[in-house]
Formats: C-alpha cells, structure tokens, sequence
C-alpha cells in the first residue's frame, strides 16, 4: 500500500565557480560550466541544460583520463560510459571507450565500437589508425593494412597514415614495401626526428641493420637530436645482448650529454651500469629516474641492486620496501613474475645484511613463490623496461607525437587535485540538472542525476536529501532509504524529512523501521495520515494489540474512511477473527469498490478457510483495478495450482512473469507445475533461474533436484539434494 509523501521542497541550483584552468585539462569543461550558469541567470533553462550536459561530457571524459592515467581500467570506462549518455557528441567517448578496451586486451570489442564511427567518419585518420590497431591486436593485420590502403588512398596529405600503413605491412612482413613508404615520408618531412622514429620502428620488427641506418642518418642531419643514440644502444642490446652492454652504456652517455633530464634514458643507463657492477656511477641516472616516477619499479630495483652492490644495506632496503609497497598497489596480473622474485629476492638479502633476519625470511618466501616463473634474460628485461616503446605499431598513436594519455605525464599530486577539482564539478552540473528534472516533474531523471552526483561528490550539500526524495517521488520507495537516511544523520532535527523516510520504509515494507521512526512523532496525533502510517507499520510489523486504540480513536473519527477499514479488517485477519475482518473488508468494498487491497485481504480470508473459488474470484477482482499487483497476481496463480487448475496457473505466471522476470516465487511454481505436468526439460531451466534469483530457498532445490532426477542427470541431482539438506537444517530450529 503506497502512502504519499508529505510536502516536498528542493534547494535551488548550485553556482559553481569557474575553474582556474584556462588552457589545459579542465579548460572546455570550465567554459561549459560557466556559460550554463549565465544561461541560468539569463532565465534560460534550456540553453543552460544543453552547457550542463557539455560540461559533464568534458567532465567524465576528464575523469576517464585521470582514471586511466592511474591505471585504472573499470573507472575509465565506467566514466565514459556516463559521458557517452551526458551529451548528443558520441564520437569522444566511443573512442576512449575503444581504448579502454584494447588497455584490457578486449580486441573484438574495440572494433566493434570502432567500426560504425569510421564509417561515419571516413576523413578521420585517428580513427582509422585506431582501428587498425584493433584489427592488429585481434590477430587480423590483413584487415588493419586495408583500412589503411583506402584512407591513405582517399587522404595522401596524411603521412600518419602512411607512416601507420608502412608498420602494418611491417606486421605483415613485407618489409620492402615498408621501406619505400618510410623514404617517402622522409622526403616529405625533412627533420631528423623523421629518420629516429623510422629506426625506432624497424628496431620494434628486429630490422637491425635497417634501424642503425635510419638513426644514423638522424645524427648525420643533426648531430645533438634527441632519443637516436638512446635508440641505437636498444638497437646493440637487442642484437648482441650483454656482450654489447659497454657500447650501449657510452652510447646512453652520450644520450645524456643531449638530454640530461630524460628520465627514460637515465633509467636505462643505470640498469645497464648495474649490470657492469659500476653501481657509484649509477646512483646518478637511477635517482633522475625514480625522481620523475617515484612508483617505477624497475627504476626502484636496480637503484636497490646499486646500493647493495656499494654494501649500504639499510638504503637498498628502503629502496626496495618502496618498491614492493608501489607493487601491491598494482593489479596481481599486471605484475612481472622475474622482476617480482628478483625484487623480493634483493629485499630479502638487504633486509639480512641490515640485521632483519625475520623479515627477510618473509621475502625470501615470496621470492620462491614468484620463481615458478621462468627467468628471462637480460636483453628481453631491458627490453620490457621501456615505457614509451611503440611496440604496438598500428596503435593509432600520432606518429610524430608520443602515444599515451596526455595526463600520465602529470605528477600523482596534481592528478589528484585536477580529478578531485573534476569530481566536484561534475557532480554540480548533475546536481544542477536534477534540479532542472525535479522542476519539471521527471523525478526518474532528477534521481538519476543526484546519484551521478552523490557517486563522484558524496559531501556535496544536500545532495543526499535531493536524490532520496527524487527517489520517493518516482516511486523507488526502496532506493530511497539509503539516501533519506544518509540525510537524516546530517539534520537529524528535520521533522518532514523524517516522516518522509519513514514513508519509504513502510512503502519499501520494512515496517518495523517505519514504526520506529513514527512512534515519537510531535504531530502523529493531530495528522491521520500519520496515525493511519502508523497503524499500519504496526499491524505490518505484528504489533496488532499495539495498534488497537490507534484504530479505535481513527474510526470514532472516520469510520466511513476505506482504507482503514482494509486496514481493520487486516489487523482482524492477523488476530484470526475472520469474521470481523470479512465485515470491515466487506464495508470497505461498499464505500469504495476499487479500493487496494480489500478483495485482496478477502481472498486469504477464503483461502484459510478452504474456498478456492471465492478466493480466486476475490483475487481477480483485486486485479481488475490493479492489474500490475504482483502479489495478488502471484496469489492467484497458487489459488489456481492448488485448486488442480495447472494451466490456468501457468497464464497467470506467465503474465506476471512478463512484467516482473526477477520475481522468484513466480519462477519456483511454475517450474513446480511444469514438473508436475512431466515437462521435466523446461522446468529443469525455470527452476535453475529460481535458483539464480533465491539461492537460499531449499524448496527450489528440492524440485530442482527431482527435475534433475528426472532428466537423468543423478550427479546435478545429488548436488541439488544436498544443498536442500543444507539449506533445511540451517533453517530448522
């Protein structure tokens, strides 16, 4: 029985100042945000919601990036996925979407996502390029070279597209054809930042000879360019492996005269002077390296390895305690089991040269753990240290810009305050159009725009109150608990906001709660509507004595009120006295033929006292003013099963099934009357969904169990039975 609420206001909208980043991350989402609020104060609703939903698609496009600058998949692409429905642009989100999916391996997925936008998109060079990666990574580089073909055919100006078509036919090893692409990219782009990403590239396909050259013509065209000889020494260890370690350290010298800052360099110098035990000399390159990432792992390792190999045991512990502390932080599975024992396995000895033998002990066991794994070599170590190596070639990346999410460069701090800055802002502007929503009645919407906002911004003001009552509003008496509750702790003085949660529990039929929050309310007596809330929590709750002179004092006062007497006559049925609950059901029913509930309390009546058909009849009653009751509905299908009318039971389970699928009673009888009827095959699969919808439930095991037995199947059947044993003597007091 659903009680209304009681007088609901909400705040006004949310001004939100604009945010300081005029160039850069944040910038459009700030722009969006401070046109709708003009267009508010211009009395311009509808302008202003079309920039509040442009500042929430620049807003979760901003926390998918920070998400996955961080590393983390799920809320990347969950915040995509809100800004794909934030706004009429698709294009964006689509695309981040597509690349969340290829960071997880979901090649497929990528393309199908990708797909439909290129054929929208046909000028579109990134898109293809990234698609072509998809089809690369899904094992289809013949597919990724054609998409290829036809866009650097339709747009030759596009030497990113040539550049990406050369790697694709790379992947398909025809090297030759490769070449001629890259020397007329070259010609076309005259700068010696050309010729190293072209060695870069033959060195990712293991074209040595081929990759020297290229880098050598960069230095020939300018003898300080940045990343050539960093390039050449990978290209010396990829070859010749530790026998060429001296050649790459003076080669990454070199690097480092050009580029004294670049951390990846300085990582690789001090890991290959680790590996030439000169540890003092690589102190220098591994502390530039662990200065600009204090979370690399690499970098932390082998400046532990230098400090143990200089006997300073107590900072290579700290070293390394860092290094396994940023490593539990990380996914298990996106951790390098060699590098994992190696780490443990220098912690542990610099832990016992430090006199921690008890402590060492314990990574000494997780270094056993991790050596299951087989151990690699050094070269293909150094070689999986790279992090701006382009080793998915048809990655779809700018080729003459680095690949990655541009806020990976940010340090931890800044990223935090940008998404923390992000969050807020989002949460406003959904905040702002839940109000909008509210305003115009659409309280499903508001509902759904307060939760976007409670997700991101819980202590944002009253946006706790807004969602819960949206919630109440749009009927989600359940969903609302939580919200109004949470409101509730924050005023806990507010009278109306109190009576409206406890409207929702009694809606939500969590009477008792109900009944506790209205039995010390100031104005219960002198509010009917209250006093009848609270007798009926009451009653709900088998408290019926305890309602009695609530019901005594409402009908001196109303007695010609039908819902109290359903509710009399409710109470009278509790207490076992049919008779007086049939005469204030039945004097209900004459004020008010259609009113809730009445022939639905009459129907049980008759079915405690063996009258199937009146019961029944009763129930279709009931439903003919209120044919989406689930539970009268539900009733009567049992009636009917119980009164040896299967098939009509099975119309009315199927009709209620339709509307409400997840309803398990409904599940569980049909599934019984099916088996009954010798359909054991379909009641097998309804009784298997009753299972997945109550778990706990041993008559759905039971019947489970037999439908089992009765395919044949003993091993499902056994199982099922003793999961009822289970369950029943769990049960059983």
């Amino acid at each position: 029985m659903h009680v209304a609420a009681i007088g609901l206001l909400f705040g006004v909208a949310l001004t939100v100042p604009a945010v300081q980043d005029d160039a850069g991350p944040g910038a459009a989402m700030a722009v969006a945000m401070s046109r709708a609020e003009a267009m508010l104060n211009a009395n311009e609703p509808q302008a202003a919601e079309s920039w509040y939903r442009e500042a929430l698609l620049e807003g979760w496009l901003l926390l998918g990036e920070l998400h996955r600058a961080d590393g983390d998949g799920a809320e990347a692409e969950a915040a995509y996925e809100r800004a794909l429905t934030s706004a009429l642009e698709s294009r964006r989100p689509l695309i981040a979407l597509a690349e969340v999916a290829l960071d997880r391996g979901d090649a497929d997925g990528a393309v199908q996502r990708l797909q439909p936008l290129v054929a929208r998109h046909r000028g579109d060079g990134h898109l293809v390029r990234l698609l072509a990666r998809a089809y690369a990574a899904a094992g289809k580089p013949e597919f990724a070279v054609q998409e290829l073909e036809q866009a650097a055919n339709e747009s030759p100006e596009d030497l990113e597209l040539r550049f990406a078509l050369a790697t694709g036919l790379l992947r398909l090893e025809q090297p030759e054809e490769a070449a001629v692409l890259f020397e007329e990219i070259a010609r076309e782009r005259r700068i010696p930042q050309t010729w190293v990403l072209i060695g870069r590239t033959w060195r990712d396909f293991g074209e040595h000879d081929r990759a020297r050259q290229a880098l050598e013509r960069a230095i020939e065209q300018r003898p300080d360019v940045p990343r050539a000889r960093f390039h050449l020494a990978l290209v010396e260890l990829d070859r010749d492996g530790l026998a060429a370690t001296g050649p790459a350290i003076e080669l990454f010298q070199q690097e480092e005269r050009i580029s004294p800052d670049d951390p990846v360099n300085a990582l690789y110098l001090g890991m290959a002077l680790v590996a030439e035990r000169r540890f003092e000399e690589a102190l220098h390159p591994l502390a530039l390296a662990t200065r600009s990432a204090p979370g690399r792992l690499d970098a932390l390792l082998h400046q532990g390895q230098a400090l143990l190999g200089l006997d300073r045991p107590a900072e290579a512990a700290d070293a390394l305690e860092n290094a396994v502390a940023h490593a539990a932080n990380r996914p298990p599975e996106s951790l390098d089991a060699t590098r994992m024992e190696r780490l443990h396995y220098q912690l542990a000895l610099a832990l016992r040269r430090s006199g921690r033998a008890e402590e060492a002990r314990v990574h000494f066991d997780a270094a056993e753990r991790y050596s299951a794994s087989s151990t690699e070599g050094f070269r293909n170590q150094l070689a999986s240290y790279l992090e701006d190596r382009q080793d998915a070639v048809l990655s779809g990346a700018p080729a003459f810009a680095g690949f990655g999410t541009a806020l990976s460069g940010l340090d931890p701090e800044r990223r935090r305050r940008l998404a923390l800055t992000t969050a807020t802002t989002v949460a406003r502007a959904s905040f702002n159009l839940g109000v909008m929503s509210t305003q115009a009645q659409r309280f499903d919407r508001a509902a759904d725009r307060f939760a976007q906002a409670a997700a991101v911004a819980p202590d944002l003001p009253r946006v706790h109150y807004s969602l819960g009552v949206a919630r109440f509003n749009a009927g989600e008496f359940e969903q609302a608990t939580a919200p109004l509750s949470r409101a509730l702790e924050e005023t806990p003085d507010d009278l109306a906001l109190k009576r409206m949660l406890a409207l929702a529990w009694l809606n939500a039929e969590t009477y008792d709660r109900a009944a506790e929050l209205l039995a010390d309310d100031p104005g219960r007596a002198a509010d009917r509507s209250l006093q009848y809330a609270y007798g009926l929590a009451l009653v709900r709750s088998g408290r019926t004595a305890q309602a009695q002179p609530i019901f005594d004092r409402l009908l001196a006062e109303h007695a010609d009120w039908p819902e109290l007497n359903v509710l009399l006559g409710q109470a009278a049925a509790l207490e076992g006295d049919f008779d007086a609950a049939q005469g204030h059901l039945d004097r209900a029913i004459a004020l008010r033929a259609d009113v809730a509930e009445a022939h639905a309390a009459l129907a049980e009546i008759h079915m405690r006292r063996g009258d199937l058909a009146e019961a029944a009849s009763a129930l279709r009653a009931e439903l003919s003013s209120y044919p989406a009751d689930h539970r009268s509905r539900y009733a009567l299908a049992t009636v009917l099963e119980l009164d040896n009318q299967p098939e009509a039971a099975l119309e009315e389970l199927d009709a209620l099934l339709a509307a409400a699928p997840g309803h398990a009673n409904a599940r569980y009888l049909r599934g019984k009357i099916l088996l009954e009827a010798g359909r054991a095959a379909e009641a097998a699969a309804e009784l298997l969904a009753a299972a997945e919808l109550a778990p706990e439930d041993p008559n759905v095991r039971n019947q489970l169990g037999l439908a089992f037995q009765r395919l044949g199947e003993r091993g499902r059947a056994e199982e099922q039975f003793k999961i009822f044993r289970r369950l029943k003597a769990r049960s059983d007091p």
